[in-house]
């Protein structure tokens, strides 16, 4: 470590850091926007598990249309808001899911045939349909004058530039590259926006609980001998978590349960448990091609199972 780090002393700041303290401001004055209260349900409205339902179905879709992450992140944004702020009968859900993913990917330019969009999802629902509750996501959550929503995906990248900065500053690049690489970060923020128990938080919560059991994972994989030669390091990034829960005034006991929850669905996620929530594919078939797959119906193999890593 140099001299001017070893008394522990933050670098002066630049006009690098001052970017990113305006990416973050402005981060937290769009999270004001996100209201996600799933607490007073009526018996006719849409349920957690059909939420839940509802969140693997559009990173299905992301998957099959090979949309960016940013396309899935919005449509999760887009679903819990307006379930949040309207009365939505479970029938229509299938319908505002899809309408969901469709506004996302016209919100970052990505070109989708809502055809076939229409016809993946299985949503039972036309085009015409899908349009005209896309124009009603739009009118009650004020998308048409909002330039910029800060949805999950966002925060983390403000976040991550944040931690990146210090890494440089203090020379831990390679420690916080080994830590927190963004692919996978990305793939297991996923993982938390399609359970029901994290998606109440706020962007900016959800995404510092999100780092934090992240360093943790790491830190016990590691061999217990490594344990002092991280300490100094690890009070920077710790000095910097605790600065950053007081700049996005973050009440401690909703971090605390956020953390709690964050770390059950990554724990049992890593487990590799079986997820209880898929998209159903039914086939369709003309009447030819039936009549000829009757003879060879006993003709057929069992592929393995591809596990997702």
């Amino acid at each position: 470590m140099e001299k001017h780090s070893k008394g522990r002393s933050w670098p002066m700041p630049d006009a690098g850091i001052k970017k990113i303290i305006y990416k973050l401001e402005e981060a937290l004055n769009n999270e004001s926007q996100f209201i996600c209260n799933y607490a007073e349900r009526k018996p006719w409205e849409v349920t957690m598990s059909a939420r839940d339902g509802a969140a693997h179905v559009l990173r299905f879709l992301k998957v099959w249309f090979d949309a960016p992450q940013s396309v899935f992140f919005s449509a999760v944004y887009y679903l819990d808001n307006f379930l949040a702020r309207m009365k939505v009968q479970e029938k229509f859900l299938p319908c505002l899911s899809v309408s969901c993913f469709n506004l996302a990917a016209q919100t970052h330019g990505f070109e989708i045939n809502t055809s076939h969009l229409v016809l993946l999802s299985q949503s039972k629902c036309s085009v015409k349909d899908m349009e005209r509750m896309s124009a009603i996501i739009t009118e009650k959550l004020n998308l048409v004058n909002v330039t910029n929503n800060c949805n999950h995906l966002d925060q983390l990248k403000v976040f991550m530039d944040i931690f990146k900065y210090i890494a440089v500053q203090f020379k831990i690049e390679g420690l916080l590259n080994r830590m927190l690489q963004w692919q996978q970060l990305c793939t297991r923020l996923e993982i938390l926006l399609c359970d029901s128990s994290c998606a109440p938080y706020k962007p900016s919560i959800l995404a510092l609980a999100f780092i934090h059991f992240e360093m943790d994972r790491f830190l016990s994989k590691e061999n217990p001998k490594k344990s002092n030669y991280y300490s100094t390091e690890m009070f920077y990034i710790l000095a910097v978590m605790i600065e950053l829960q007081t700049l996005c005034n973050i009440n401690s006991s909703d971090y605390k349960n956020c953390f709690e929850n964050v770390t059950s669905v990554l724990k049992e996620y890593d487990r590799r448990k079986k997820t209880t929530h898929c998209q159903k594919l039914t086939w369709r078939f003309s009447i030819s091609t039936l009549a000829l797959s009757k003879f060879s119906q006993n003709y057929y193999s069992v592929l393995n199972t591809i596990k997702e890593e």
